[in-house]
């Protein structure tokens, strides 16, 4: 398949899971319900996907690759403060998506990618416990965030975390 198709049946797919999850449980939707409404065969999703959890990892890839790539965020360079407020005022974008993963039990797919980011660009920097450490209170205090409906703005949870970590 040409790239360019390639990358539009990708969008397909994704899309028309992110819609399905608004309003079905993830575990109710089959993987021929999503090829049908995504308009494309059960063939070509299982060529570029090996389950419906995969379409979610490569999303859930994509925008955060995009997002480091952009906004240059810098754990060690930043200010912790500058840091969480970029890295929520981000993760704030995709709130309804936040609150459809946790409904599923699916916040795992943010955890594992902020693991995969961090973990490469800081395995020459940090020992493996500082990095379990850092992600997993960085995870913690997103899904915290999700479940009390986002209250905190970006800036007043980049505060209270600075806050924490620099006692």
């Amino acid at each position: 398949m040409q790239p360019g198709r390639e990358n539009l049946m990708n969008e397909y797919i994704t899309s028309a899971l992110l819609q399905l999850m608004q309003r079905k449980p993830f575990s109710g939707i089959s993987v021929t319900e999503l090829c049908k409404k995504a308009g494309v065969s059960r063939m070509s999703f299982y060529r570029n996907y090996e389950s419906k959890e995969d379409v979610l990892k490569k999303w859930c890839a994509e925008i955060t690759d995009k997002f480091v790539a952009e906004s240059g965020i810098n754990y060690r360079r930043d200010s912790l403060r500058r840091y969480f407020a970029t890295l929520f005022a981000h993760v704030l974008q995709y709130r309804e998506m936040s609150f459809v993963l946790r409904r599923n039990g699916l916040l795992w797919i943010v955890r594992d990618d902020i693991d995969r980011v961090f973990f490469e660009t800081y395995k020459d920097v940090y020992d493996e416990y500082k990095m379990h450490f850092i992600t997993g209170g960085i995870f913690n205090a997103y899904t915290l965030w999700v479940e009390n409906g986002f209250r905190e703005t970006p800036e007043e949870l980049a505060a209270r975390l600075s806050e924490i970590l620099e006692k």
